[in-house]
């Protein structure tokens, strides 16, 4: 039976917010500002790289970010209108404050909870040296296949380099149920990094793993001769499997899960 035809990856309201925001910093702060950036906003570095690759950014971070760099907070909504505030806008919007318009586009996030950010081929960093990488994203059933093909790439995600030890090997899948709740809900995405395969090195490790002919994304487990999958909350439907550690046959491990892109909701304050 042919595949079904994938539709064209949108970039959606989230990822515009994002990449302004990444901007922003990158002619403020500088390419490696990021740090800086976040320690005048008082968060954790790699919570201010979330954000500039999707994840929904609180009202209060955005009012912060507005008032440590002067954005404009029509841009960085809209992209529309100068990117940093002038003394007399022309807007239409000139008369709604900066948490006003910032709800305004919660509200347009909150639309869409589920939503990871899904880049374009044209926004796609073309600088080598450039802090993110792009992540293919493909179907969870073709995470074995090797190479993969372009026609099964789904999309691309942004991902910020450090947080990958071997980017070229590197893919994301869907989850498309719910074994790894509440840690990865429905929906969630994660990067496989495929070049990880030793059952020895991965005890205690996420990782993905073809069994039975299903691939599946599970905690690792080894006792004695014997390797357990285990999904977060073992349930009748997503039970422990155990498999004999064989080191002659070929291992069902596809890869290390080395990060994660969760769902996430807007829940206003």
């Amino acid at each position: 039976m042919a595949r079904k035809k994938t539709s064209k990856v949108r970039v959606n309201v989230k990822a515009s917010i994002s990449r302004r925001l990444r901007e922003v910093r990158q002619e403020l702060f500088g390419e490696h500002g990021g740090p800086e950036l976040a320690r005048k906003l008082g968060l954790p570095a790699r919570t201010w790289y979330n954000y500039e690759t999707g994840v929904t950014v609180p009202a209060e971070v955005l009012l912060s970010f507005i008032d440590q760099t002067g954005a404009n907070p029509f841009w960085l909504l809209s992209g529309e209108g100068d990117r940093y505030r002038r003394e007399a806008d022309v807007s239409v919007l000139s008369d709604l404050s900066p948490i006003q318009l910032i709800r305004r586009g919660l509200e347009k996030l909150e639309q869409q909870p589920s939503e990871v950010l899904v880049v374009s081929p044209e926004n796609l960093p073309s600088d080598s040296k450039s802090d993110f990488v792009a992540v293919s994203l493909i179907a969870l059933d073709v995470l074995d296949h090797r190479p993969i093909e372009s026609s099964s790439v789904l999309g691309h995600i942004l991902a910020y380099r450090d947080w990958l030890p071997h980017p070229s090997e590197t893919v994301a899948v869907r989850l498309h149920d719910d074994s790894m709740f509440p840690i990865l809900p429905t929906g969630s995405v994660v990067a496989v990094d495929r070049s990880i395969t030793d059952p020895q090195k991965l005890q205690g490790k996420m990782v993905a793993a073809t069994l039975d002919g299903v691939p599946m994304i599970r905690w690792l487990e080894i006792t004695g001769r014997h390797m357990i999958f285990r999904p977060n909350q073992p349930t009748r439907e997503n039970p422990l499997i155990p498999l004999e550690f064989d080191e002659a046959s070929a291992s069902p491990i596809l890869g290390q899960v080395v990060w994660s892109w969760s769902c996430f909701s807007f829940n206003e304050a």
